[in-house]
């Protein structure tokens, strides 16, 4: 099994607690406690800042960039810089590379595999809803902060747990380098598939997908994240999905393009229909194995509380190849803007999620308020943009973001913060 990448070996996950028994640690500013998910081990939960603050203080919710766990348990986790002076509750998920075969010996606990991260979250979130909600009839707002694997969860979590008027409760999100949609990863997306020409044969191939390092390795790990495919069109691992469908087939396994006609099912569709390769049958298989339309999704749900969470999307900066061989040939330049669209990216997973959100705010949102707020004036014309906003970073060393994406985070949460 191939080790985590250097990047991120920081963040090597370790089993699961074994003690069943809430354990509390205390120091200076930093209390730890390890919350029982049921049958499936702890959860713990680093608080810091929180006896600086009064009960109604707004408090972030922080989801580490990938999963960790320290050796030394009175150990506070890393916290990155824009958060160390806030009240802070940091969810500690456990997500243990998948081992294919495994059974549980003499009563131990299988591994922390998908979607232990998920339930992680959810039990932690319970925790923190009945410890520091605030008394009385009062209300306390949660923002809730991500980055890489952290990201997807944090934006899963304050999409479904965004209740208006729940007197703790999730009011908005910051996410760095997320992936949000983790299909995009697999042959069978739209991404990858050429369009039509007059001429195939003629025309030249498309440029190479846009893909940064980060974002490379996090498709490497994407076999060991996960026991399948299917686990990329949960919602909870890719909340882009919440509002649309996939517009593809799940795959076999994570290389299998199900829309090609040399995959092992367009071969099996091609044996059903009693046809060849060589004849109708390819055509058969590929008009069976047709991808699905993609169609929009309402969420959320016009009967439910939820609401979009104010939105701050962060992501590194790609520079890719402003001339492709192709371009040179013909004398004509892709500029860096249309190069970075191209391709899975920080950049695009940040759009398609920022797009999709927005977009629930001016149909469900905004056009249900039109149906009882007749004083609704031109201002609501600007809300989804002001509601989720996407901004662009110079790549830094490291997981942490640099100075400029710090700047922007702090801003961005203390102005929330003090309301």
């Amino acid at each position: 099994m191939p080790t985590w990448p250097r990047t991120l070996r920081r963040h090597v996950p370790r089993s699961g607690h074994s003690s069943r028994q809430s354990l509390t640690t205390r120091s200076a500013g930093h209390e730890r406690v390890d919350v029982p998910c049921g049958s499936s081990g702890d959860v713990t939960i680093d608080l810091f800042n929180l006896d600086n603050h009064g009960p109604n203080a707004a408090v972030v919710i922080y989801l580490p960039p990938f999963p960790w766990h320290s050796s030394d348990s009175t150990t506070p986790t890393f916290l990155p810089e824009p958060l160390r002076h806030l009240p802070v509750a940091c969810i500690n998920y456990r997500w243990e590379r998948v081992r294919h075969g495994l059974a549980p010996i003499d009563g131990t606990p299988l591994p922390a595999q998908w979607p232990a991260p998920v339930h992680d979250t959810a039990f932690a979130y319970a925790w923190l809803k009945e410890r520091l909600a605030p008394p009385g009839v009062g209300r306390r707002n949660a923002y809730v902060c991500g980055s890489f694997l952290g990201a997807s969860l944090a934006a899963s979590l304050a999409l479904t747990e965004c209740h208006a008027h729940a007197r703790f409760g999730i009011r908005g999100l910051v996410a760095h380098n997320g992936v949000y949609n983790w299909t995009a990863f697999l042959p069978g997306h739209p991404l990858h598939r050429r369009k039509a020409t007059a001429n195939p044969l003629l025309a030249p191939p498309p440029p190479p997908l846009a893909e940064g390092l980060r974002l490379r390795e996090l498709r490497q790990l994407m076999g060991g994240l996960f026991p399948g495919p299917e686990c990329l069109f949960d919602p909870f691992a890719s909340p882009s999905l919440f509002f649309h469908s996939p517009g593809l087939h799940v795959p076999r396994d994570f290389d299998d393009d199900p829309s090609s006609v040399s995959s092992p099912l367009a071969d099996m569709v091609s044996r059903m229909t009693g046809r060849g390769v060589n004849d109708d049958g390819e055509n058969r298989a590929a008009e069976a194995l047709k991808p699905p339309r993609k169609s929009h999704l309402i969420f959320p749900p016009r009967t439910s509380t939820l609401k979009i969470p104010e939105t701050l999307l962060l992501h590194d900066r790609h520079v890719v190849a402003a001339v492709t061989a192709a371009a040179k040939k013909g004398g004509r330049k892709r500029t860096p803007a249309s190069a970075k669209r191209r391709g899975n990216t920080f950049a695009t997973q940040a759009d398609e999620l920022a797009g999709f959100m927005r977009r629930s705010v001016e149909k469900v949102e905004i056009k249900e308020r039109k149906k009882w707020d007749c004083d609704m004036d031109g201002g609501w014309d600007a809300e989804p943009e002001r509601r989720v906003r996407v901004v662009e970073l110079d790549e830094a060393d490291g997981l942490e973001m640099g100075a400029e994406g710090q700047e922007t985070a702090l801003n961005w949460l203390e102005d929330r913060l003090r309301r």
